[in-house]
């Protein structure tokens, strides 16, 4: 419920500060007074885009702050509550700043909200309906949504668009990957041939230090050879060799340890010395008889080289890196060859939700159904009561494409004549006939959803007489279950009022000043008058404004 207004500096508005009750809240004045600024307001405070030309003339700021009682809506403080937003003692206080330099601010419990944030918080809480809205029902498109609020179907509407958009997203997920499927394959062919490069080279850690150490051996073989075989011969060979008189030497002194044991250690040492020269002399000769000279393994050796080279060259800087770039490939091999199974996954995937999907669809389908016939029954019903006697209406419900909104083409036809057949409301429904349909329609939705604030901006407008008195009627009803908020030129619908504001524009001081008031009830017989009669109020506008409030 609204609870309040407080207005500085807004439009032809200097201050005004407005409470509203529950029920039915009628606002009138004169033709001019700024009744519909109200209603301007408000929608701004819920989000509405703004501009300086809101700021009152010689301001540089505007001031609109709403005041609503949220106790009895546990999923809108749900929903503040998970936007971050504090509620306490069940009430919701919206502010916005307008500024004539700058952007302007807005506010929820006294926290800074964006704007997206602020239309979020502020889904649902009002709806309003102005004179011009039944030219809504002339758009072919808003008919399925009018069928889906009568029909409380919001839940499955909710439904259907979730499972559209995830079948949207697998589809575009599939038409990518079909997309990139040649290019992958391209790919698979490149990574193939550079894994079979690298698996055909046989590598393996320090193999190119080994190829670089036996490179230097063939390279320097002669000089190697003629030093080992040299060494050798000195050592064992030649005449004398040095082995020879060092086993001479051995043999001395260990026959003098005989005689003096001092000696002993000495002649082991010697002995010892032979025997590691020998073993060296033996090593030496092994070595020069198994250099090879062959310039072919020297080729062999450079080609190797050469070849782990290139590889680095296309790999990476060691024979690791080259290895690891292997697996590296693997893996992308093994990712290619499942993006198909993964096209197919995804194929599966998309059967699935399309069958959920279809039912959802079917199930919505089968409840429209139904509740256009419920619909027809009742707003032909309702439109007798406001003057539309022979009024035939039909939802007529065809098929189309699946779509967010599921399988259905709603289109409201309609007959203001009995012999008739009924056809596109765009075709048949002259403004009034739209004004009262769509008066009938607000009343049956209310009826089925109920909590909203409603208002009616002189959505009236057009009818009069017998029928007028009817619309009051229905409007009060309708204030029975919701909040109404209504602004009108009749005073067949003002007096249900059970609060009656009146906005008045006077000039003072030559500036303008814009004032609203509640009415007691002398001064509701007072307006009243002035609406039946205008600007001549007679005893008989007097004793007409005192009948309709009942005496």
């Amino acid at each position: 419920m609204l609870l309040g207004l407080n207005l500085r500096n807004f439009t032809v508005i200097d201050e005004i500060s407005v409470s509203f009750g529950p029920g039915l809240n009628i606002i009138t004045g004169e033709t001019g007074a700024g009744k519909s600024v109200i209603v301007d307001a408000i929608n701004v405070i819920l989000g509405d885009t703004v501009s300086p030309e809101y700021i009152k003339t010689g301001r540089e700021e505007a001031h609109l702050e709403a005041l609503f009682d949220i106790s009895g809506n546990a999923p809108l403080g749900e929903r503040l509550e998970s936007l971050g937003f504090s509620v306490t003692g069940g009430e919701l206080l919206i502010k916005r700043i307008i500024y004539r330099k700058g952007r302007s601010r807005a506010f929820i419990n006294g926290g800074i909200a964006t704007i997206p944030i602020l239309g979020q918080a502020s889904e649902g809480i009002i709806d309003i309906f102005s004179q011009h809205e039944h030219q809504s029902l002339l758009k072919s498109d808003n008919h399925i949504r009018v069928l889906d609020e009568f029909g409380g179907h919001g839940g499955l509407v909710a439904g259907q668009r979730e499972l559209y958009a995830r079948y949207r997203e697998v589809q575009r997920e599939i038409e990518r990957l079909t997309a990139e499927q040649k290019s992958l394959y391209d790919k698979e062919d490149f990574l193939k041939f550079q894994s079979a490069e690298i698996d055909d080279a046989l590598l393996r850690e320090g193999e190119d230090a080994e190829l670089e150490d036996e490179k230097k051996r063939l390279q320097n073989s002669e000089r190697l050879h003629s030093a080992a075989l040299g060494a050798y011969e000195t050592l064992y060979e030649s005449e004398p060799s040095l082995l020879g008189s060092l086993g001479r030497l051995s043999s001395d002194i260990k026959d003098a340890a005989g005689i003096d044991p001092a000696l002993g250690q000495a002649g082991e040492s010697l002995e010892n010395a032979v025997l590691q020269l020998k073993d060296a002399a033996f090593a030496l000769r092994d070595y020069a008889s198994g250099l090879i000279s062959d310039s072919g393994r020297l080729e062999v050796v450079e080609s190797r080289l050469q070849q782990i080279k290139d590889l680095k060259r296309k790999y990476g800087e060691t024979i690791s890196r080259i290895l690891l770039r292997r697996e590296e490939i693997g893996k992308e091999l093994r990712g290619i060859a499942g993006a198909e199974g993964e096209i197919e996954s995804l194929g599966r995937e998309l059967e699935k939700i399309e069958k959920k999907m279809r039912s959802a669809a079917e199930k919505l389908s089968g409840k429209r159904k139904e509740a256009a016939l419920r619909l027809a029954k009742s707003l032909e019903r309702e439109l007798k009561e406001v003057g539309i006697k022979g009024a035939r209406f039909e939802a007529a419900i065809g098929q189309k494409e699946i779509s967010p909104d599921g399988v259905d083409d709603v289109r409201f036809l309609f007959s203001a004549n009995p012999d008739e057949a009924p056809k596109p409301l765009a075709r048949v429904a002259s403004g009034g006939e739209l004004s009262r349909i769509m008066l009938a329609l607000k009343e049956l939705i209310s009826k089925e959803e109920g909590g909203s604030v409603i208002i009616f901006d002189e959505a009236d407008s057009g009818i009069g007489g017998a029928v007028a008195e009817t619309v009051g009627r229905k409007i009060k009803n309708l204030s029975r279950a919701c909040q109404v908020i209504c602004i009108t030129h009749l005073p067949q619908v003002a007096k249900f009022a059970d609060t009656h504001l009146l906005v008045t524009k006077t000039l003072e001081d030559k500036k303008t000043q814009v004032r609203i008031r509640s009415l007691e009830r002398d001064e509701r017989i007072s307006e009243l008058a002035r609406m039946i009669g205008g600007i001549n109020i007679t005893d008989k506008t007097i004793d007409a404004a005192k009948e309709m409030l009942g005496g």
